[in-house]
């Protein structure tokens, strides 16, 4: 077990929490949320983000933490915050703003989705000349080789270009037309703002969830940064004053566009525990928790997967 020094603390990252299990993106079940929550109650002070991040360090004995969720699946409402009222415990939720004006979840969700949910087995006219050869393969036996390569295709997806992405989800769209767009998953403006006014903070995930390193174009930058505050506050009137970027993507560009476009911090993922003395506020490390055994849950919450891997990386 990691023992926490009083410099560090502990941001938790959370997407989605249901019983509805998803081969491709498997959310967390309500149960192990429940053990995690009651876990993170018994061993941590857990104070809202924004108290840890900008206010006067807290004594006492136990190392602070706070709960984030990106992204703002409407599942949140359901069995979350049941389970962080039964807690008493505080959360940000960090939106994508064209998700929750559109009704429509993140690319990310919709790309697993229809690979998941198709019944062809071969994509048509899917020539596009950067991909790379283990991609230009796009013919299956069944459907678990055609998951298998959904799910390794979403993670290239994400460092390429957003003009050559929406070229190709356009070209599955397209080609994997039996399968109904996914709706009724996002949590409304009207949601947001009940959210907010019974205590949990809402700040922005950008416009259209893409990974902002790989943006080149700076206006299109600079739009999934302010132009997702701005929506935020026309919609509710909350000020979003920290940032979440979408999977966790940044660079040192990235982070001053982040500060130039008001935010006061920036959230990363990093699966680090937060040193206010070592880490930039345009990057705070938070840990990920996932669908997974209670043990593996528990070493993360402690740091100590993250201080293996950083000694593996040494």
């Amino acid at each position: 077990m990691i023992f926490f020094s009083k410099q560090k603390k502990l941001v938790l990252l959370f997407h989605r929490v249901t019983p509805v299990r998803d081969k491709m993106w498997d959310p967390m079940d309500p149960g192990l949320f429940e053990e995690t929550l009651q876990y993170v109650q018994n061993k941590f002070h857990v104070i809202p983000l924004n108290e840890l991040l900008f206010d006067a360090p807290k004594t006492g004995s136990k190392p602070l933490a706070s709960i984030t969720f990106d992204d703002g699946y409407k599942d949140f409402i359901t069995y979350s915050i049941p389970l962080l009222e039964k807690f008493s415990l505080p959360a940000s939720m960090f939106v994508v703003t064209d998700c929750i004006e559109k009704n429509i979840p993140t690319w990310t969700y919709i790309v697993d989705h229809i690979f998941e949910h198709t019944k062809k087995l071969h994509l048509d006219n899917f020539s596009f000349s950067y991909l790379s050869a283990e991609f230009r393969q796009t013919k299956w036996h069944d459907a678990t080789e055609r998951i298998s390569y959904g799910k390794r295709f979403k993670q290239h997806l994400k460092w390429i270009s957003s003009d050559a992405r929406n070229a190709i989800i356009e070209c599955l769209l397209f080609n994997f037309n039996d399968v109904e767009s996914p709706s009724g998953m996002m949590m409304s403006w009207d949601d947001i703002k009940q959210l907010n006014t019974a205590g949990f903070d809402v700040g922005s995930h950008s416009v259209t969830h893409p990974t902002l390193a790989t943006v080149k174009n700076n206006a299109e930058l600079n739009y999934e940064l302010e132009y997702s505050a701005k929506k935020i506050k026309e919609r509710t009137n909350i000020e979003s004053s920290v940032f979440s970027y979408p999977g966790g993507s940044y660079d040192e560009r990235v982070k001053v566009f982040t500060k130039e476009a008001g935010y006061k911090a920036g959230l990363a993922v990093n699966r680090q525990l937060y040193s206010p003395l070592k880490n930039d506020l345009f990057e705070i490390p938070r840990i990920e928790l996932y669908n997974e055994v209670w043990y593996k849950t528990k070493l993360r919450i402690n740091g100590t997967i993250s201080f293996i891997e950083k000694i593996i990386r040494r």
